[in-house]
């Protein structure tokens, strides 16, 4: 249910925020974020470093719910990216640092539970796997797309 939860938040958020044209653009992002979060949560539960609990409709050892919120957050994340590397690790962190915050949250309802990671090693992996997924979707996606569009917002698509 909290997997849920996240998903229709973070759907909803991206919808009033980001324009569709700018979605549709992104869609591939979308798509590297659900196969990227697949390999990650099912090899880092099969490892025992973390694993979901409360799983609606199980991808393995991942949540379908969690997966595609993922993908929501996966096209926010990126739909900011500018050419700048800061511009590229900004984002990294504050979605490491949320994951942090959903996961708490998680424990608390006991959605989620820590194998033989911590909050610490977490972080870590949050970082180094957002980083990992931050190259493949521009990659993907190609920079052009992702640096130069004039409509990140629905403010800025409007004024046009």
């Amino acid at each position: 249910m909290e997997q849920l939860t996240l998903f229709i938040i973070t759907w909803l958020l991206l919808f009033i925020i980001v324009p569709l044209e700018r979605i549709k653009e992104l869609r591939y992002v979308a798509v590297v974020s659900i196969v990227w979060m697949i390999f990650v949560d099912n090899i880092s539960a099969y490892l025992g470093y973390y694993s979901y609990e409360h799983i609606l409709i199980p991808i393995g050892r991942a949540s379908l719910f969690q997966l595609l919120a993922l993908a929501g957050l996966g096209i926010l994340m990126i739909n900011w990216v500018e050419e700048s590397s800061l511009s590229k690790l900004m984002p990294v962190l504050i979605v490491s640092l949320l994951f942090l915050i959903v996961q708490q949250i998680y424990i608390q309802t006991g959605a989620f539970t820590y194998g033989t990671f911590d909050m610490m090693l977490s972080f870590i992996h949050s970082t180094a796997a957002l980083s990992i997924f931050m190259w493949i979707s521009l990659a993907v996606v190609g920079e052009e797309t992702v640096y130069y569009s004039d409509k990140k917002t629905r403010k800025s698509a409007s004024k046009q």
